[in-house]
């Protein structure tokens, strides 16, 4: 199933973040802001501002971090199928900025409510909603039947004839010494396109060239491959071959979550009349921008403020 702006369902982890609000050492930080991020749903909001109709599904704590981030995403305008668990705490994470270019995240996420996500917690009416359901790689690591959680949405969107999306998104934070690679590999099989930095395909096929990255990518099963390489931007192969597009240059404030919403500028446009290259320079522009604030999905831009990215005259008026 296809439509010009298609229905995207993610499913995965979002935490608690705060983060010291003026760089330096943390004992000398007075002030804190409290936020929210997680990949899964840092690409539902970027989506939903693009236009796009976004759903999230996860776990999360009856506790006011919970409250938060179902009042937040429901105001960026995703809709948030959640569990509330009584029993296990919303996820927390820190951000120390101990300079303008260099944090340090930690993370309390052990028996969180998201890590007992399972395949319960996915609803077929839903998954047969979705034009495209994507995963990451942090969603199999995070407890004892997210695994099989992960596999099952992606077999379930298949036969729902929904498009698969996975972003390998390695985090050893998430794994903690244990082996991702046999997850990675069984997702990306099961995928309709893969994303993966050039470190994290090399996790999965062994080191080389963005093309020979993808082309063993693409061997898995997949039939696009787009390998993102941050500043030196972004090359895709599909089935007529490869399409590289530099990097975007904008002032860089923070690039956390802009791997997400390059994501979603690719996912924004699937099943509309433009081609893997188009896809390829929306979600080049849309990383980009979202690198011009600070904040996990904070700086991820609407359609018409896209528009605007590199216009000679920067203020409108």
């Amino acid at each position: 199933m296809t439509s010009l702006h298609p229905h995207v369902v993610t499913v995965g982890e979002t935490m608690g973040l705060v983060t010291n609000d003026r760089p330096g050492p943390l004992d000398a930080a007075r002030a804190h802001s409290l936020s929210f991020g997680g990949a899964e749903s840092n690409v539902a909001i970027a989506l939903a501002r693009l236009g796009g109709r976004a759903t999230w599904v996860s776990r999360l704590g009856d506790d006011p971090l919970g409250d938060l981030v179902v009042r937040e995403l429901r105001a960026e305008g995703v809709a948030v199928h959640a569990e509330r668990d009584p029993d296990r705490p919303t996820g927390l994470m820190h951000k120390h900025r101990r300079t303008t270019a260099m944090a340090t995240v930690t993370f309390w996420r052990r028996d969180s409510a998201a890590s007992r996500l399972s395949p319960a917690d996915l609803p077929d009416a839903l998954l047969a909603t979705a034009d495209v359901v994507h995963l990451t790689g942090i969603l199999p690591g995070l407890g004892p039947d997210s695994g099989d959680c992960a596999v099952t949405a992606a077999r379930r969107a298949r036969a729902a004839g929904a498009a698969v999306s996975f972003d390998v998104n390695h985090r050893e934070a998430v794994w903690l010494g244990r082996d991702a690679r046999v997850a990675y590999l069984r997702l990306a099989a099961l995928a309709d396109v893969v994303f993966a930095g050039e470190d994290e395909a090399a996790l999965l096929v062994g080191e080389g060239t963005p093309l020979q990255l993808a082309q063993r990518l693409r061997d898995l099963g997949p039939r696009e491959v787009v390998i993102k390489r941050g500043a030196r931007g972004a090359f895709a192969l599909d089935e007529c071959g490869g399409h590289d597009v530099p990097a975007v240059t904008v002032d860089v404030v923070d690039t956390v979550g802009a791997g997400d919403a390059f994501v979603a500028g690719y996912l924004s446009l699937w099943g509309d009349t433009a081609s893997t290259l188009d896809r390829l320079r929306r979600a080049a522009a849309v990383g980009a921008f979202a690198c011009t604030a600070l904040g996990d999905w904070e700086g991820s831009p609407t359609a018409a403020e896209l528009a605007r990215l590199g216009a000679e005259e920067g203020v409108l008026r």
